[in-house]
């Protein structure tokens, strides 16, 4: 690997790191606005009794559903930790390698009659590289599955929202601002959409470049 294809490789791992950290964020921030937006539609209910009964149902699923959320994304951010640390471990042997070449380019046969242990040493990064490759890419095929079970939570959820935007309209009649409160939960659910969807971009180029 060239100088370039590491430091291209180190880039790539401190995107997934970034990525990871405003995705958390992101997520989290949406969650609660969500469950706040949910818990404040419930109070309206319970205000209004049975004519909101309907909403009410929608409210209580919206914050179900937001837990589940927040339960998958805790998961996707309990992997990114070993990921991480796999690719930074074969990024270090990968440099030992790149080091040991560039004196051998230098010193020749002198060296290599002098150090005959270090092509056996040399034999054995490779082998602890390819270990830890095929560790990150265990690694990374589970954060992708996470990926895929946070992106169905989510689309759940935006049919709850569109359930919502249905009962909204059903009682909108009675002056509770339901419509607005339900546009607000669609833009949170947007929100996480977006993240998680970028995240999983992210992870994926990592994947295509590193293996």
């Amino acid at each position: 690997m060239t100088p370039d294809q590491l430091a291209r490789q180190q880039e790539r791992v401190m995107e997934v790191v970034n990525a990871s950290f405003r995705t958390r964020q992101d997520i989290d921030r949406a969650l609660r606005e969500i469950d706040r937006r949910a818990l404040n539609a419930m109070v309206l209910v319970k205000k209004h009794g049975n004519a909101l009964a309907g909403y009410g149902v929608v409210a209580q699923a919206f914050r179900e559903r937001a837990a589940l959320l927040r339960e998958s994304a805790s998961h996707l951010q309990e992997n990114i930790a070993p990921l991480i640390e796999a690719q930074m471990r074969i990024l270090q042997q990968q440099r030992l390698i790149q080091n040991f070449m560039s004196v051998e380019n230098q010193h020749g046969a002198d060296l290599r009659a002098q150090c005959a242990g270090l092509a056996s040493t040399r034999r054995a990064w490779g082998k602890t590289i390819a270990a830890e490759q095929e560790n990150a890419r265990k690694i990374l095929r589970q954060l992708l599955e996470e990926v895929r079970i946070l992106q169905e939570g989510v689309e759940e959820q935006e049919y709850v929202v569109t359930s919502g935007r249905i009962e909204a309209a059903l009682v909108e009649a009675s002056g509770v601002p339901l419509m607005r409160v339900s546009r607000d939960m669609g833009e949170a659910v947007r929100i996480v959409a977006r993240a998680v969807r970028d995240y999983r971009q992210q992870l994926e180029r990592l994947q295509d470049e590193s293996y």
